[in-house]
């Protein structure tokens, strides 16, 4: 059930939808902002295949982004940070994991266009929990120009969940079909 939310900016909306209704990526390039079509740039991100490079990222506190061998991953791929739906499934999961305690068999990571010093100062301000790794492809913008993930009208990333095993190979790639919709899992 909906509910209304206030943001610490004030802005006041109700909880994102969440959605089941996914785009298949890499067979469909479109999504969706409400009513208005957006494209996707083709890329190479596909289950069953190694995580597109990530060697261009780079963390919140300006260290080059990595990823952690050995362990899995989840990555939380967001348009923007500075929007109410992105603010909101940020700190969600970031709540879920508070609840659960600090042991976590996957490391996590935030992927955005957002700049570094913007990434370090929504983490500030909403209290995100220490385990969530913010990466952001601002400068560099390879993984956004590789992934199949890049809106071209926008040139930011689509919304989008990749899980990865403790190899880098992706193992599932959620994309909602509208990008104001959460992926409900």
């Amino acid at each position: 059930m909906a509910k209304i939310i206030q943001t610490l900016k004030g802005e006041v909306f109700m909880t994102p939808t969440t959605t089941q209704d996914y785009i298949s990526l890499g067979q469909e390039h479109a999504v969706t902002f409400g009513k208005t079509q957006l494209t996707l740039k083709p890329g190479i991100l596909a289950e069953g295949e190694p995580l597109p490079c990530t060697k261009g990222l780079v963390s919140h506190d300006l260290l080059p982004g990595y990823c952690i061998p050995g362990i899995k991953k989840l990555m939380i791929v967001v348009p923007s940070l500075d929007t109410p739906v992105c603010e909101w499934q940020v700190k969600e999961y970031s709540d879920r994991l508070k609840s659960a305690g600090s042991h976590s068999n996957r490391a996590v990571y935030v992927l955005s266009m957002d700049t570094p010093f913007a990434q370090a100062r929504f983490i500030r301000e909403h209290d995100i929990h220490p385990g969530i790794i913010f990466v952001s492809d601002y400068a560099c913008r390879q993984f956004l120009d590789n992934s199949g993930l890049k809106i071209n009208e926008l040139s930011i990333f689509a919304r989008a969940l990749i899980e990865c095993d403790e190899n880098n190979v992706v193992t599932r790639v959620i994309v909602p079909r509208d990008i104001t919709h959460i992926p409900a899992c």
